[in-house]
């Protein structure tokens, strides 16, 4: 009887998927029908009854008048009429009278009774339970409800509306860690200008009262202290203006080659203040560099940043490499160290927000530096790779798109 059992599975999956006034509608069809055939019955019954009891008293028929017409009624002798019978036929007149009534209110009963729970309790019970949870802060729960009608769809909108909610959460948090990361950038790469700064008002503290320092070389000192204020004049106006790293804009200008040179060689000998580290910058030509289009602010932050990195690892020596590609659209930075070098997991993981072995000299630092600087390079058209050396020690290397 398989075609039995899937024509009732057809039938039961379209009552359920009706919506609810037609299923309401249908319910109350199906309970008058049901009403009305059993009042029929029981009025049959009753009749069939009534009959059986009067039965015992027929006589016969008469010739009577009925409604001024002449006809033959049913005699019947009542003066052996007994308590039990007569008890019996009134049982039998009450219930074929109170039939209608009574199995009225039941279809009612019955119908509002089955249409709550076929269409209603389950889909109120799963809402206030979610509803519950989503008030307890737990948004793991989930709707199952497959029924096509409005319960299912207000079902399947409570969970749309649960997983947007996830979405929302998310989304918050992602704008919080952007936040936390934002500001960790900004301290992070206030650090070195203010170093910078700092070496050099001590130099000019420390040597002009002895008129150790020529007009020549202070005039360059102030320039380069100018430079580094302006630096973090825009840095701080563009913090202030941008809502994440990714928005950051690239403004490229052209740069003075000597000029830009001289500019690393000071900030590096002021970064490294008093470690006993030599520090060997080399360039190509000065002329090379000059003229080409470069956002100097990033590429500055980016040098910090692999320089200060080199500095913890370090153990006497750090060789920084400047140079322009063969076909001259990229300026390449290559800063190697002569400590431990890189292990395999920090290849995959340095450049990655807040990384840190734990393992380095200095361990005041936010562990976002690699990251700051690979983020800086891919918004300047270039990209940042580490690997070991081929002796000892790690080298990073940035590489900037210019014009």
């Amino acid at each position: 009887m398989d075609w039995i059992d899937n024509l009732w599975n057809k039938l039961k999956n379209r009552i359920n998927n009706l919506s609810l006034k037609k299923a309401l509608i249908l319910y109350i069809i199906i309970s008058i029908g049901i009403i009305g055939l059993l009042i029929a019955l029981t009025q049959k019954a009753c009749n069939e009854w009534a009959s059986a009891i009067m039965s015992k008293y027929y006589e016969g028929y008469k010739l009577g008048v009925i409604d001024e017409a002449q006809t033959y009624v049913k005699i019947f002798d009542y003066s052996n009429f007994n308590k039990a019978d007569r008890t019996q036929l009134e049982i039998a007149y009450f219930i074929q009278t109170w039939s209608t009534v009574i199995y009225s209110l039941a279809g009612i009963i019955g119908v509002s009774y089955l249409y709550y729970n076929n269409k209603l309790k389950e889909p109120i019970r799963l809402l206030s339970e979610a509803a519950d949870e989503v008030g307890r802060y737990n948004l793991d729960i989930e709707i199952c409800y497959e029924k096509g009608d409005e319960m299912g769809r207000l079902c399947r909108a409570f969970d749309s509306m649960r997983r947007q909610l996830i979405a929302n959460n998310q989304k918050m948090w992602d704008m919080m860690e952007e936040q936390k990361r934002i500001n960790a950038a900004f301290a992070h790469d206030l650090r070195t200008p203010l170093t910078v700064l700092r070496g050099y008002a001590d130099l000019l503290s420390k040597y002009i009262p002895e008129g150790k320092i020529s007009e020549e070389k202070l005039l360059s000192t102030v320039k380069l202290m100018s430079d580094h204020i302006g630096r973090l004049e825009i840095y701080s106006n563009t913090m202030k203006q941008i809502n994440s790293l990714d928005e950051l804009a690239v403004s490229k200008r052209p740069v003075e080659g000597r000029y830009f040179i001289e500019k690393l060689r000071e900030a590096s000998n002021i970064i490294k203040g008093d470690k006993k580290i030599t520090i060997e910058l080399i360039t190509g030509e000065p002329e090379e560099l000059q003229g080409i289009s470069l956002d100097e602010e990033i590429f500055m932050e980016v040098f910090d940043n692999l320089l200060s990195n080199a500095l913890r690892y370090a153990e006497g020596r750090i060789e920084i490499i400047l140079l322009l590609s063969d076909d001259k659209d990229k300026l390449i930075l290559s800063v190697a160290d002569d400590g431990k070098g890189f292990s395999d997991t920090d290849l995959r993981m340095a450049t990655k927000a807040y990384y840190t072995d734990g393992k380095g000299k200095d361990s005041n630092h936010f562990g976002i530096g690699l990251y700051i600087s690979k983020l800086l390079c891919e918004k300047h058209g270039g990209c940042l790779t580490l690997e070991n050396g081929l002796n000892k020690g790690a080298v990073v290397t940035a590489e900037f798109k210019v014009g």
